[in-house]
């Protein structure tokens, strides 16, 4: 009994060691570095608020900063999740003059956000998606084609409606030199494209919290993607919107205040920043899947407000693999404990629960693996069980020993 209270005592003080170093992943001391906060807005288009996008203009004008515009040449007339043949209407010559002034001020940059921005289907939303090659190869180059002749702007950036698009849309792009997709995390990639990705991670209300965040991640170049629509202004639509344009005006002004903080364009971060490349959403995609099987209080508060660059990954894995390598050893000692004080006189009672413990693992890494019944809590139960497996078959082993040789408990 003293060897395992002695065993317990030991595993408990790595146990409290390992939580530490799981703990201090998330708390480094801030840096000199720089934090790079990219604005989207998505939806300008013939039928979009005039008033609200050129104040909008006007502030960043003023900040001496850039916004990426995700502007669409031939919005359709009617509701856009309506897959029914509408009337198309191109930008008119005026909207195209607030564009054109407002890249040459430097004030916006132009991103082509679909052709139509209207689904192609009747059960689904997506634009891009789903269709063949030559006909998304004709949209992008006509919508590219149609931005670039009217408003004097390069257009390499390109934002999908409701952020969906597939690989025959990245060959697309590839094709007629564009330069940057900037959809949503879980964007389609591929890994031999020249493409580069910024992905969307924070809406407005999130952005103070996302520069904190920032602030304290072991990321050397911080990216936060801002991505907002002209209804969430309380001017466009009073009951849905979220933030009047005084407000915004304000976070734009408090952004530019802070010295460590650069507002870019999608383009512009494009320039500045290393590694926007496939390799760093592949990364992101594996580090947002993998966050999944920690328990939230293991989990940053804003855990999408970042694009962290792609070692971010590593540190999530450590996380991973130590709380349930902790975990086994708790169920491990449990097991031998439980063996030890309770089913010491029955040896079949044993075996059976080690193989019920192993039984229950392997039902819990089907179910992982297939997707059904995957959470935290129920991987946590199958970390238990194996290292409780893994004690009662020790357990076992030590009886039977100590049966043979005579000797005194284990």
């Amino acid at each position: 009994m003293k060897n395992i209270i002695y065993n317990m005592y030991a595993l408990i003080t790595i146990i409290g060691l390992c939580v530490a170093l799981i703990s201090g992943c998330d708390k480094e001391s801030e840096t000199s570095k720089q934090v790079n906060v990219v604005f989207r807005m998505d939806d300008y288009s013939a039928k979009s608020p005039t008033d609200i996008e050129e104040k909008i203009i006007d502030t960043f004008s003023n900040n001496g900063a850039t916004i990426t515009f995700g502007v669409i040449p031939f919005v359709c007339l009617g509701p856009a999740l309506d897959a029914s043949p509408q009337v198309l209407l191109p930008i008119p010559s005026e909207k195209c003059d607030i564009l054109r002034e407002g890249f040459k001020a430097g004030a916006l940059e132009i991103a082509l956000h679909g052709y139509s921005h209207q689904t192609i289907y009747d059960n689904r939303n997506s634009e891009f998606q789903g269709l063949d090659f030559e006909s998304q190869l004709e949209r992008l180059g006509n919508g590219k084609k149609f931005l670039e002749e009217m408003t004097g702007a390069p257009v390499t950036t390109f934002v999908p409606p409701w952020n969906k698009y597939d690989i025959n849309t990245l060959r697309a792009l590839e094709k007629l030199g564009f330069s940057t997709v900037s959809a949503g995390m879980d964007g389609v990639v591929i890994k031999d494209t020249k493409l580069n990705f910024l992905p969307a991670t924070a809406e407005l209300f999130q952005v103070r919290d996302a520069v904190k965040t920032a602030r304290i991640s072991s990321d050397k170049q911080p990216v936060i993607v801002v991505l907002f629509h002209a209804y969430d202004f309380k001017e466009v639509d009073e009951k849905s919107g979220t933030i009047t344009y005084q407000d915004f005006s304000g976070l734009l002004s408090w952004l530019k205040k802070q010295e460590d903080v650069r507002l870019l364009s999608i383009h512009q971060a494009n320039d500045i920043i290393k590694n926007l490349d496939s390799d760093r959403l592949l990364s992101n995609k594996r580090h947002y899947s993998l966050a999944n099987f920690l328990p939230s209080l293991l989990i940053s508060k804003n855990p999408v407000t970042l694009y962290p660059e792609s070692q971010i990954f590593s540190d999530v894995l450590i996380k991973v693999s130590l709380l349930y390598i902790i975990l086994a050893g708790i169920g491990m000692i449990i097991g031998m404990v439980t063996s030890k004080t309770v089913f010491l006189k029955n040896t079949t009672f044993m075996t059976v629960s080690a193989i019920g413990s192993m039984a229950l693992l392997v039902f819990l890494i089907v179910c992982l693996f297939s997707g059904v019944l995957a959470s935290p809590k129920r991987i946590v139960i199958g970390s238990v069980a194996f290292g409780a497996g893994i004690g009662i078959c020790l357990a076992i082993m030590l009886k039977r020993k100590t049966n043979k040789s005579g000797i005194g408990s284990f």
